[in-house]
């Protein structure tokens, strides 16, 4: 590949500040609302590692990679930072060779730390052999690779087989996921002022909110939610514009300028799962037929038996096999059984949710209710209590996984391991129940306007744990009773 083909993806290395007519810079800055990622603060780029970024389409990863570039374009040579979007490669072959050109042209000029950014690199297959042959020819020293790929099995198998040349001698986990914003991200972007307050708790240190949220799951009330209680109408009305945007930005920024979702962006994120389930060979009428069987049993437990049924799929293996892709692609969140002796039940009935509440609208307008318009749909929706108390129930079980992450990151992270339900020999149900060390603690969900004895049972038989409630704010024994917009704040 000839070095001028390069140039014309990194105009900087002509003139710096030609980054800011990059095109996703610009839409980042012209944005009603701005949002960085927490996850750039563990993109350690002083460091000899290949890096992955995976995550659904849309959520902002090239926006990332260009305002890494930015910054980057502060302190180092331009010509040390490379970005390429692999889309437009043919093969590996391909980008074996622009790896090779970019590397002899930039280290005749400079032996510094270079930066190397591959976008979409699922784009090309077996990408993953030209990576591994860059690395064992030359080796990684003074070299930072970040790898984006929205064909998330792809990139997540490919990587698995690059053990040694990614950074295990760094020490740190270098398989990244990026996922639209957390409740308490949004809040940060959507009211800085008021996310202020929080800061005031130090809950938005990684090491102190994670102590904290585990004094909350452990039945204990922290002294900061005493004091933040106070905000919880406010937290409230920001909770349900969460629930119409999933904190996914092109939605919160059209939402934020028109109060309302055009219907290409929700058809734009079907086509997007739907054109991924293709590519690996997946029938869209399968897809649809399981996962419309899905959205009508939200918050339930069941079998994939059940489903295959219902969907008229021929065996059970193949829903069991769709539904395995769907949550690898970061659709869905399958919860497990867990006995409440800590045996897993993964035969057992289990639990299906639709992972963000954007895209759960989008399916669910598409599947269930085709001929209304999807935000619309979406508002009605939310209007009904029950319904809106099932979203809220998904919103949390996304949260907790998210928690387990952060309490135990690694490259080989499943949130399975850590996530459960239960269910008690008299058939009350704990909504969630999360695994640490060979402990674990309940958390219920009850969105509604009150709380009975009954509704504790299955928390009281864990022994402690976390209710997780509509306005309710106290300590009953070991379990703590918290508003679930206030609860969020703590992962």
């Amino acid at each position: 590949m000839d070095i001028l083909e390069l140039r014309k993806q990194n105009p900087w290395w002509e003139n710096l500040t030609r980054i800011e007519e990059d095109p996703k810079i610009r839409d980042y800055e012209n944005a009603f609302v701005k949002w960085t990622p927490r996850l750039k603060k563990y993109l350690f780029l002083d460091k000899n590692v290949v890096y992955s970024i995976r995550g659904p389409r849309q959520v902002g990863k090239t926006t990332l990679l260009k305002i890494m570039i930015r910054e980057l374009l502060q302190k180092s040579p331009a010509i040390n930072i490379l970005y390429f979007a692999c889309d437009l490669l043919k093969d590996n072959f391909a980008l074996r060779d622009l790896l090779d050109t970019y590397l002899s042209w930039v280290r005749s000029q400079n032996q510094d730390r270079i930066y190397i950014f591959l976008d979409e690199i699922s784009s090309v297959k077996d990408w993953q052999k030209a990576i591994k042959q860059f690395v064992d020819l030359h080796g990684n020293k003074n070299v930072t690779i970040i790898l984006t790929g929205s064909h998330t099995l792809d990139i997540k198998n490919s990587t698995e087989r690059l053990p040694g040349r990614v950074g295990e001698k760094e020490h740190v986990p270098t398989h990244k996921i990026l996922l639209p914003m957390k409740f308490a991200e949004y809040v940060q972007m959507r009211n800085p002022e008021l996310y202020k307050q929080v800061q005031e708790f130090k809950l938005d240190l990684a090491e102190e909110r994670t102590k904290q949220f585990f004094d909350l799951i452990n039945g204990v009330i922290p002294k900061s939610a005493n004091n933040l209680i106070r905000l919880v109408p406010e937290l409230d009305h920001l909770l349900d514009e969460y629930l119409l945007t999933g904190g996914i930005m092109i939605a919160v920024n059209e939402y934020v300028k028109n109060k309302r979702i055009s219907s290409q962006i929700y058809d734009l994120y079907i086509r997007q799962i739907m054109g991924d389930m293709s590519r690996i060979n997946r029938e869209e009428k399968t897809a649809k037929r399981i996962l419309a069987s899905i959205l009508k049993r939200i918050g339930s437990a069941y079998s994939w038996n059940s489903i295959r049924k219902e969907a008229d799929i021929p065996t059970q293996p193949t829903v069991d096999q769709y539904t395995g892709i769907l949550h690898n692609m970061f659709v869905l969140n399958i919860v497990y059984k867990m006995e409440l002796d800590g045996t897993i039940k993964q035969a057992s009935d289990k639990k299906v949710y639709i992972l963000n509440p954007f895209i759960f609208h989008a399916l669910n307008s598409w599947l269930l209710n085709p001929a209304k318009d999807p935000f619309e749909c979406s508002k009605e929706y939310l209007l009904s209590p029950e319904e809106k108390s099932k979203l809220i129930e998904a919103v949390v079980g996304d949260h907790l996984n998210r928690a387990a992450h952060n309490f135990r990151p690694s490259d080989n992270f499943d949130p399975s391991d850590f996530v459960f339900y239960s269910k008690t020999n008299k058939g009350y149900e704990v909504d969630f129940v999360f695994k640490t060390d060979e402990k674990f603690v309940g958390i219920e969900v009850k969105y509604q306007n009150s709380i009975s004895s009954d509704d504790f049972r299955g928390l009281i038989k864990v022994g402690k744990g976390c209710m997780v409630s509509k306005k309710e704010f106290n300590q009953k024994n070991k379990i703590a009773v918290i508003p679930v917009s206030l609860f969020l704040l703590y992962i």
